[in-house]
Formats: C-alpha cells, sequence, structure tokens
C-alpha cells in the first residue's frame, strides 16, 4: 500500500476554505443589527443623561412648577425633545410630583424616558 505524502489534500482545503466563507458571512450579517442596537443605545443613554440633568435643575431650584408642561430641545438638531411638568399629590398640598419626559425617534419607533420625583418646596 502506497503511503500518502505529510500535508493537506486539495479537498481538506477546500472544505475548509467553505467553511470558513460561512463563518465569515454569517458575521458579516450580523453587523447592520448590532450597529442598529448600538444607536438606540447611545441615544437612549444620552435621553436618560438629559432627563436627569433636567430633574436635577427643577429639584435644585426648589420651587413648584404649574401643570403645564414646558418643552426644549437640548440638542440643535431636536434628535430629543425633553418635557417637564408638576403636579400635586392628593392629599399632600405641600408635595409635588415633579415629571420629565425624554423623547426620540429612531426609524418609525418612538422611544421615551420618563424620571419623576417628589418635591417639597
Amino acid at each position: 500500500m502506497p503511503r500518502r505524502p505529510p500535508g493537506l489534500s486539495l479537498v481538506e482545503v477546500l472544505v475548509s476554505f467553505g467553511v470558513l466563507t460561512v463563518a465569515i458571512l454569517g458575521l458579516l450579517g450580523c453587523m447592520p443589527a448590532a450597529a442598529r442596537v448600538q444607536k438606540v443605545s447611545t441615544m437612549s443613554s444620552q435621553a436618560l443623561y438629559q432627563a436627569e440633568q433636567k430633574l436635577d435643575e427643577l429639584l435644585h431650584q426648589n420651587q413648584r412648577l404649574s401643570g403645564v408642561a414646558l418643552v426644549d430641545y437640548p440638542y440643535s438638531d431636536a434628535s430629543l425633545r425633553r418635557r417637564w411638568w408638576g403636579e400635586s399629590v392628593d392629599g399632600h398640598p405641600n408635595l409635588q410630583l415633579v415629571q420629565v419626559e425624554v423623547t426620540w425617534v429612531e426609524g418609525v419607533r418612538s422611544h421615551q424616558w420618563v424620571l419623576r420625583s417628589y418635591l417639597a418646596p
């Protein structure tokens, strides 16, 4: 029986390249989804930061807010909309519920963060 020379045969090399190609194509297919998730995560972090910043500002002012929502856009491109308002708390005349809402749109889907805290001016 003849001995086979050391090394890989052409068939083994072609099969390994085929497996490698399928694996690489599978990974490349995940890239757009990963980019979308990263963008939503970034906007969510920015929105939460803006909501926390506004809530801290309102709590440090220590003034009663009206029930009418005030609106601003913290970024010049209007990618985030921030609203805040106060509501009285039943049975507690000196207590006010302060709410800050930040909304943004990704594609056709709207997202929002709402932070609530109590204020006793």
